[in-house]
């Protein structure tokens, strides 16, 4: 009789630990590279999704003959390893992003009784993913990394209770509809009666402020399903997963309750607390509506989703995004999008003309700052002709012109739907400025977008715009005197352009 070892597998695995004496028969685990790339020790079985066998599945199931607790890992791209799976049999998903080798080599390991380690190398071919979904790309855009903020249009509410009331997920969104109470940012305003969550730490798992509370806090939802929580500063405050369930693309023009349920991990989004909970994490969200730059979550009391429409308590989100421009430009379903004049602009209805070169918050343009003149109707620009020096190209200055964005290029449209002009385009995003989002880079003989003229040049056509506001439905162009942007502030003569979706 022997006395012998017997160590937890998952411990053993990643650290040594105390041993556990028992009587009994037992031969310690002496296992060498060699064993382990024998035919039939480890066997395993790819799969799609749904559990179909597929040659270039992303799912494997796997056993060990003879059974052996063996551990499964592959690498990051920085090199760390990435845990696939534990144990004598089990699962385990490999799933590259875009771009990949499709033949991905994985690891399997056995740690001996002694804690020596036998390791051999398996590959796969997987299938990798050539283009994102369409709620993909509404989550994590066509780049595959998207920056939600904290949504305060909706009279300055971001989170707080709401009578759990169906209908449309949308009047949630957009107006508001069946809201009790919420906050409006980190602290409370006495003078404007409003709340914050610095008041509101009974909701809260930690009962202390994080950083995620500020207007300036965000997250990056990536395609790979991961969710990056940072403070106002940058600094990281978690990281978990996130996957889109039951996504419907028709839902929300429909007028359903939601589109799709959000699946996460725990500390997930912004203050991901139920309201009146005493400290509970929520990680399944229902999504009310989630277009490019809009997502609404809510959550009933209790997780009672069958409750629906009884007006019980129920906890919402209000999200926004401004960081995907080609999606906000394009949509996300691959057929482009359709932009007109913005004759319902509220700057008065003016869709092209001049202003002062004025600084400050770009998207304050939008709404009429720094404005000093300009055309509302095809009639108003038909006095303008001078601006166009000699360029023939006409018709574009039909409040019925448009033009689609789709695939880096940009075409423009006379009211009958003909072709008037041409042009690729490209977006160079700027970082941390609140005068623009990025600039707007066109390469084209004739403009590509409507009427684009600068003011008072005799016909130039800038090739760099810059893009001060743009939402899933507005766009704000601006251009300085002369291309000269270093001027910013001084007040001198800019053209402006505001565009709408058709």
């Amino acid at each position: 009789m022997k006395k012998a070892l017997y160590i937890i597998a998952a411990a053993s695995l990643m650290v040594a630990c105390d041993p556990v004496e028992e009587g009994g028969s037992f031969t310690p685990t002496a296992v060498v590279d060699s064993q382990l790339s024998q035919q039939g020790f480890f066997n395993f079985t790819q799969t799609d999704a749904a559990g179909n066998v597929a040659a270039d599945g992303n799912f494997f199931t796997y056993t060990t003959n003879p059974s052996t607790i063996v551990r499964v890992f592959n690498y990051k791209a920085d090199g760390s390893e990435n845990q696939l799976a534990i144990g004598s049999s089990g699962s385990f998903a490999i799933q590259p992003g875009r771009g990949s080798d499709p033949n991905q080599k994985f690891y399997v390991q056995v740690v001996n009784s002694d804690l020596s380690k036998a390791q051999a190398e398996y590959s796969a071919t997987v299938f990798v993913k050539q283009e994102l979904s369409m709620s993909e790309k509404l989550m994590a855009s066509n780049s595959g990394k998207k920056v939600w903020k904290w949504d305060p249009s909706i009279n300055g509410v971001i989170w707080g209770n709401m009578g759990y009331c169906g209908g449309s997920g949308a009047d949630v969104a957009l107006s508001g509809n069946g809201q009790w109470w919420g906050v409006t940012g980190p602290e409370d305003d006495a003078e404007a009666g409003t709340s914050g969550f610095a008041s509101q730490l009974g909701h809260s798992v930690s009962g202390q402020l994080t950083g995620e509370e500020s207007l300036d806090a965000y997250m990056v939802f990536t395609e790979d399903g991961e969710i990056q929580k940072y403070d106002k500063d940058g600094l990281l405050l978690n990281k978990t997963t996130y996957e889109l369930q039951n996504y419907d693309a028709s839902a929300i023009a429909n007028g359903a309750w939601k589109c799709a349920n959000l699946v996460t991990g725990e500390n997930s989004v912004l203050w991901p607390f139920e309201i009146n909970a005493g400290g509970k994490y929520v990680t399944n969200f229902e999504v009310c509506y989630l277009t490019v730059d809009k997502m609404c979550l809510v959550y009933p009391d209790g997780g009672d989703f069958g409750s629906l429409g009884n007006w019980g308590e129920a906890t919402f989100w209000h999200f926004a995004s401004n960081s995907d421009l080609e999606g906000m430009a394009e949509g996300v379903d691959g057929n482009g999008k359709a932009w007109t004049w913005n004759t319902d602009c509220p700057n008065g209805g003016v869709v092209w003309g001049n202003m002062g070169y004025c600084g400050g918050n770009g998207a304050d343009v939008f709404t009429g700052n720094g404005k000093w003149w300009g055309v509302t109707s095809e009639a108003e620009f038909g006095d303008q002709t001078g601006h166009r020096g000699g360029d023939t190209v006409t018709g574009d200055e039909s409040m019925d012109a448009y033009m689609i964005w789709k695939d880096g290029e940009i075409t423009s449209y006379n009211a009958a739907g003909q072709a008037i002009r041409n042009g690729t385009y490209e977006f160079q995003v700027v970082e941390g400025n609140p005068w623009k989002l990025a600039d707007l880079k066109i390469e084209s003989s004739n403009g590509a977008i409507l009427w684009p003229y600068e003011i008072n040049s005799g016909g130039n056509m800038p090739s760099t715009y810059e893009v001060c506001y743009m939402t899933n439905s507005a766009m704000t162009l601006v251009y300085p005197d002369g291309g000269d942007f270093g001027s910013l502030g001084n007040w001198g003569e800019a053209s402006f352009w505001q565009f709408k979706a058709k």
